[in-house]
């Protein structure tokens, strides 16, 4: 019962900050940033003139749902720290494949390196930051170029990857249905199988206690990418699951974790290039 009892005080807090997040920052909704009713995005702004660092976040939701909507806290958060924020719509499995998820992700990274400065962002600084499905995406668009490359930029324009309890190989899912996704697709579609290239610089963070991607999968990746061409980083947060990860960005959550700061530290300190 009292475990019921705070995920319904979960759920009504990150409601209310979903719905007070237009009103602590100025948000632009629904911009396309390519074709179709799926390829939109909301742009959550800091004050002042900038140029301020941009981050491009995509969320999670077992490659098969979420929304835009359903973080807008995220976006209100990161502003408030002074980053520009484009959370992107994508299409789901399965009326999509991961490809498309790929792809969709690829477009709307390549529409922000090429407007950030509309949007008093810098094009020099931009990170993705991904929570679960989302964090795969944007681990494979910094490891595997091609699906960067095939959308008109690469991932040496990224300032950096943060990826939150990211499945980087399918042995880390827990889920049937999460692992069902993968039946029968590529090896490729792994990021763990793109480590040993060159890549952005990159912090991998996940919970200690996350019951639904093994932690053992962000140890895996960070082993392997120690021995590349790029600086990364991983840290483990003691008594965080899977969904705290991504609740830790935001107040109140992230007055008991220091996962949002931990991220803008690394946001701060990004640049292409470097």
């Amino acid at each position: 019962m009292l475990s019921l009892v705070s995920e319904t005080a979960v759920s009504l807090t990150l409601l209310i900050l979903n719905l007070l997040a237009p009103l602590e920052v100025p948000v632009d909704k629904g911009r396309a940033y390519a074709a179709g009713e799926s390829h939109q995005a909301d742009i959550y702004r800091p004050s002042g003139p900038g140029p301020h660092p941009v981050v491009v976040f995509l969320y999670g939701g077992g490659w098969r749902s979420g929304s835009k909507e359903e973080v807008a806290y995220v976006g209100a958060a990161f502003a408030r720290r002074g980053f520009v924020t484009v959370i992107p719509e994508y299409r789901h499995v399965p009326a999509a494949s991961l490809p498309d998820i790929l792809n969709d992700n690829a477009a709307a990274v390549a529409w922000t390196l090429a407007h950030a400065a509309e949007f008093a962002g810098d094009p020099h600084r931009v990170v993705i930051v991904g929570h679960s499905s989302g964090a795969w995406a944007a681990a494979m668009l910094g490891l595997d170029a091609a699906w960067l490359e095939r959308a008109g930029t690469s991932p040496e324009a990224l300032a950096g990857i943060v990826g939150l309890s990211g499945p980087y190989a399918v042995a880390a899912l827990t889920d049937p249905q999460d692992r069902q996704v993968f039946a029968g697709s590529d090896q490729a579609l792994q990021p763990i199988n793109h480590a040993a290239g060159p890549h952005p610089a990159m912090l991998l963070l996940t919970g200690a206690a996350d019951r639904d991607v093994k932690p053992s999968g962000t140890v895996a990746l960070a082993e392997k990418l120690q021995r590349s061409a790029g600086t990364q980083q991983v840290r483990i947060y003691p008594g965080l699951g899977h969904g705290d990860m991504v609740e830790a960005l935001s107040v109140p959550f992230s007055l008991h974790a220091s996962v949002a700061k931990d991220i803008c530290r690394f946001v701060d300190a990004a640049r292409a290039g470097h």
